[in-house]
């Protein structure tokens, strides 16, 4: 009745189940590694990409409060503020 997919026995089903938290084994190998080369995989990839937008950006009139991006913005005009 309780759907033990034909195994006599029971058994622990646990390691078989997959579920959204990992289950019982929700750390995997080198866990720590893959995230540091996950985090530096972005950082690599957003850095050009935030360079070139800070390149490219053109403000065609002075702000009316303070942005953070008109720090390194290179086509704004004088940087008197």
């Amino acid at each position: 009745m309780g759907g033990d997919g034909g195994h006599v026995g029971g058994g622990d089903f646990r390691s078989k189940v997959w579920s959204l938290s990992g289950g019982p084994n929700c750390r995997p190998k080198h866990w720590r590694r893959n995230t540091v080369f996950a985090l530096a995989g972005i950082f690599l990839v957003c850095v050009p990409i935030a360079m070139k937008s800070a390149q490219l950006e053109q403000r065609p009139h002075q702000p009316v409060r303070s942005i953070p991006s008109q720090m390194w913005c290179k086509n704004f005009g004088n940087k008197d503020y």
